[in-house]
């Protein structure tokens, strides 16, 4: 048994919500010990789904080295002790890989293999913020062949409640975004899987209805924003936690707040968030671990 290391549904939350909150740059990846296993996956999906995993646009090698940059400063700064970085190569002690900056065509690919976060890049084009490039490796039920190249009102087209109660917020805070501060928000979900790759139409309704709720698992999004200095892009960093639902039986807080967080969803979110189908057994299932 492992406590989740996030709770996003704390009281009770769970619907449309913008959430941002300011974190230091020595707090912007997370780095443990899944490391080796998520960043073999990563390998694996782009040896044999490259073309639903890593998608960029043409002329982005610029704005993909800047990530690259990025990311290796803080490596460099925050987290030395587990990786060696070179003129042509970068060592990787956590899971015994070197890498040599020549092999990658896609400096965010090479990026995307050092750290447990996705990479989604988007671009300003007369303040409005299009998908300009993006390594996905642990989709939430979404296509990134998809959604490619879409605005940040495209991609969210789908969710419901967005375009009635954040868009306009959400495109002014991209537009406004300040130089050097970071900002993270959260999401969560119940699915039937434990894999990180969930692309859309993964599971079909009837496997999930019948799905006990004890087997079930909690999905947590860990999703960072920040600007890029050169580019004025914004790079989203994403990095998905999966836990047994069974974590926190112990915890009679989360039970709770889980219990009112599936409850205090609209009708249309429980649809969204495919929760309809084993709620009500869920539901009771909960309450029977809170007695």
């Amino acid at each position: 048994m492992n406590d989740l290391i996030h709770l996003p549904f704390k009281d009770g939350k769970g619907g449309v919500d913008i959430g941002l909150r300011p974190i230091e740059e020595s707090s912007w990846l997370e780095i443990d010990h899944l490391f080796s296993e998520e960043i073999a996956l990563k390998e694996k999906l782009y040896l044999e789904k490259k073309d639903q995993v890593l998608l960029t646009s043409p002329n982005s090698q610029d704005i993909q080295k800047e990530v690259l940059k990025l990311v290796l400063e803080n490596l460099k700064n925050h987290h030395n002790d587990a990786y060696e970085l070179k003129t042509y190569t970068i060592e990787s002690k956590r899971n015994n890989r070197l890498y040599y900056y020549d092999d990658f065509q896609d400096p965010l690919e090479l990026a995307s293999l050092l750290i447990q976060e996705d990479l989604i890049i988007m671009k300003p084009k007369e303040n409005i913020f299009y998908l300009d490039s993006a390594s996905l490796c642990a989709p939430t039920r979404w296509s990134l062949r998809e959604k490619f190249q879409q605005s940040l009102s495209e991609l969210h087209r789908s969710v419901p409640g967005y375009k009635d109660k954040i868009d306009s917020r959400v495109n002014t805070i991209f537009t406004n975004l300040p130089d050097e501060k970071i900002f993270e928000r959260y999401n969560w979900s119940i699915f039937d899987s434990p894999e990180l790759f969930q692309p859309v139409g993964n599971k079909s309704l009837v496997e999930i209805k019948n799905t006990q709720p004890e087997k079930l698992f909690i999905r947590v999004e860990r999703q960072t924003i920040r600007r890029l200095d050169y580019s004025r892009a914004v790079l989203f960093a994403v990095r998905v936690h999966v836990n047994p639902i069974t974590d926190i039986i112990n915890n009679k807080k989360a039970i709770s707040d889980l219990i009112q967080a599936i409850q205090n969803l609209e009708q249309d979110m429980k649809t969204y968030k495919v929760i309809e189908p084993f709620e009500e057994n869920l539901i009771n299932w909960l309450k029977s671990k809170n007695e």
